[in-house]
């Protein structure tokens, strides 16, 4: 066997090893929590099954909603800035996993001397190949933290996506409160200038009093400041929703005003144990905690010696026109060993695998609160759901018993057995109890957005037809 042949069979054999050897430092288990069997406050018997289970398409119903939403899964700034670092990490993993391959590179060089003993020429030219073999893992663990970072930043993107997707939709239906509360103000503005009308003919009849009228007018100035308020909200609500969807200020379309808004639907919430593999947050502070049990790996092998082989094969000649024959092939083949001893680093190298250690148990204790917090804010919103359905149901009986006081009142009153500050009372506490029962009509609406995004909703469902959505989106 030539001497050419052993370098290369030796060569071989020292990736094998390579390749076959074990990465130093720990492998990565997911830490074991105990999640409770149901959510609290969740409502009936616990199924698997979960609204989040759902797509978004297929829980808003609303046709307006859906095209503000699919604008905005297109055009939201924060949701295209995401799209972009899920790109930049993608690039960082493919270049961290192309380190475990050799570099091969071309070179080309001529070099002239003159000097004792005599002159001296060269001309060098061929590929040269240079590899380190990852024998204690050191590269490997730190592909497998650039593709835990990237896996991250994916989850990033995802959760990014829930939030649109829940800010878009909570304010939209907060926008449909402030609509529902605008009528009730112009039909209360309506029956009190009708009321002060009134008033002044009587007052110009002598059968009534300047009390009457000063009282009544102060009814429909607050009325009216009222209404200017919700205008104002209702402008900076379309303004709001405008931005999440990428947009200049401009008016948002939507329904004609309805005298109430619907109720949400009762939804189960699924098991707790779910919102494992659900919920976006939950994913990324995962692949942050594996990214960090790998970093561990990388400063252990930091530890350890280097084996970098680098081999060259080209042509050498002492002229430039007898390079190209056979005399003039030449091959080198090199290997070295490095390694910088721990202690002669001054601890350095074991501080930084103190550290790293110290970041992995922080990622823990992250991932572990991230879960926890996720059960929590599921119980918040099953919570918030239920009592806002009572104080609803309670609102409704308020205004109804409100109105027939109203009725009462002014009967009365024209039959000379109420007094005007009757009337007044009860038509100002109808007022705030029917904008009440707005606000609660949007909180409602709200808190089941609200759930649906706590429990991680249906990000991994893609609407039919997206894609030409999308490009129809971006030639907008």
């Amino acid at each position: 066997m030539s001497g050419h042949a052993r370098a290369l069979q030796g060569v071989a054999m020292l990736a094998l090893t390579a390749a076959a050897g074990c990465a130093v430092g720990p492998n990565y288990h997911r830490p074991r929590i105990e999640a409770p069997p149901s959510f609290r406050f969740a409502e009936g018997a616990t199924t698997a099954a979960s609204i989040a289970d759902l797509p978004w398409w297929e829980v808003f119903r609303d046709e307006a909603l859906q095209t503000l939403l699919r604008r905005a899964l297109v055009s939201n700034f924060d949701l295209r800035i995401a799209v972009a670092r899920v790109e930049q990490a993608r690039e960082q993993a493919r270049a961290a996993g192309a380190n475990l391959l050799p570099g091969i590179s071309v070179t080309g060089d001529a070099a002239y001397a003159n000097g004792s003993p005599g002159k001296i020429t060269a001309f060098v030219g061929g590929p040269a190949v240079s590899w380190e073999p990852d024998v204690f893992g050191g590269l490997r663990r730190s592909a497998e933290e650039a593709q835990a970072n990237y896996q991250a930043s994916e989850e990033t993107r995802r959760g990014v996506w829930i939030t649109v997707v829940g800010d878009v939709a909570q304010a939209y239906f907060q926008l449909l409160s402030l609509d529902v509360q605008r009528e009730t103000t112009l039909r209360t503005i309506t029956a009190r200038q009708e009321t002060l009308d009134l008033y002044r003919t009587q007052l110009q009849g002598g059968v009534g009093t300047g009390l009457q009228v000063a009282r009544a007018a102060a009814d429909v100035y607050g009325a009216q400041a009222t209404l200017a308020d919700i205008e104002r909200q209702i402008a900076t609500s379309e303004d709001a929703i405008s931005l999440l969807l990428g947009l200049a200020p401009a008016p948002v379309a939507r329904p004609a005003a309805v005298a109430a808004l619907p109720p949400p639907p009762d939804v189960p919430a699924g098991l707790p144990s779910a919102l494992l593999e659900r919920r976006p947050d939950v994913r990324q502070a995962e692949q942050q905690l594996v990214a960090a049990n790998a970093e561990v790996g990388v400063r252990t092998a930091n530890l350890f010696p280097t084996f970098p082989l680098t081999a060259n094969a080209g042509l050498l000649s002492a002229s430039l026109g007898a390079i190209l024959s056979e005399k003039g092939w030449a091959y080198l083949l090199l290997g070295t060993m490095n390694w910088t001893a721990p202690i002669l680093k001054g601890g350095a190298l074991r501080a930084d695998l103190g550290a790293a250690e110290a970041s992995k148990t922080a990622a823990i204790a992250s991932y572990e609160k991230t879960v926890v917090g996720a059960v929590r804010e599921v119980a918040d919103a099953l919570v918030s759901l239920s009592r806002l359905r009572e104080e609803r149901a309670r609102e409704e009986q308020q205004v109804a018993a409100l109105r027939e006081a109203v009725d009462i009142s002014s009967s009365q009153f024209h039959g000379g057995t109420a007094t005007y500050l009757d009337v007044v009372s009860a038509q100002e506490n109808e007022f705030a109890a029917e904008l009440s029962l707005a606000q609660l009509e949007g909180q409602q609406l709200s808190q089941f957005v609200q759930l649906y995004r706590a429990l991680g909703g249906g990000w991994w469902v893609a609407e039919p037809g997206a894609a030409a959505a999308n490009a129809e989106g971006r030639r907008d």
